[in-house]
């Protein structure tokens, strides 16, 4: 662990408080995520969320990919910036949180324009030739790697990737023998994005860390 509290509740209760209102069917999809499953900590959870939709509401985009449903709070964050003839497709390998996100998916106005697909990322990326303008990505950390240089091909030009966790719960600032092996993973993901001079990046302290990725 780092030296820092990367989970400080008074810090997060006063963010929660100064930022926009939580919706009220992601405060049920968050709350029904903490009752149902043991590692609802992976919930984005409201101020996150905020952030996720600023950043589509910013951008617009009219194709978002996310690697990593789980119950789709971030999913429904991120449709909010969709234009109108717009879609986001959500990736998710585990065909038992199909059944719980589903009915949040269908409850919300972007519907429509939600398509889940159960199959792990690297496949579907290896296949498909569609393109992203919004990527966030929040599946297994030791892909990491090899998710972005599947993706970087695939970002138009200005697109984001989204990349969570890059703080790995302070890892990233301790000496590498001193890191899991979730947390090296992450920050040779870190120093890989750093060093590719096809994008920009700024990691942001938010929560766990979330790197902003923009292809140049």
């Amino acid at each position: 662990m780092g030296n820092r509290d990367f989970q400080d509740e008074k810090l997060d209760s006063y963010l929660e408080s100064v930022c926009e209102k939580e919706p009220a069917l992601l405060k049920e999809l968050r709350l029904k995520t903490i009752e149902n499953f043991e590692a609802h900590h992976m919930v984005s959870g409201h101020v996150q969320g905020r952030f996720l939709s600023l950043i589509s509401k910013i951008l617009q985009p009219r194709h978002i990919l996310e690697i990593g449903t789980f119950t789709g709070y971030a999913s429904l964050c991120l449709a909010e910036g969709l234009s109108a003839d717009g879609k986001l497709t959500t990736l998710e390998i585990d065909e038992k949180m199909a059944e719980f996100y589903s009915d949040y998916f269908q409850k919300s106005k972007f519907n429509h324009q939600i398509f889940p697909v159960v199959e792990d990322a690297i496949s579907y990326l290896q296949r498909t030739d569609e393109t992203y303008d919004l990527v966030f990505l929040d599946a297994n950390k030791k892909k990491y790697m090899t998710y972005f240089d599947l993706l970087v091909p695939k970002m138009t030009t200005g697109g984001m990737i989204l990349a969570d966790n890059t703080l790995w719960k302070g890892e990233v600032l301790e000496n590498r023998n001193q890191q899991s092996s979730l947390g090296q993973a992450i920050s040779d993901f870190n120093n890989h994005v750093a060093k590719d001079e096809r994008v920009e990046v700024v990691l942001l302290p938010l929560r766990d860390g979330i790197s902003l990725i923009r292809k140049k």
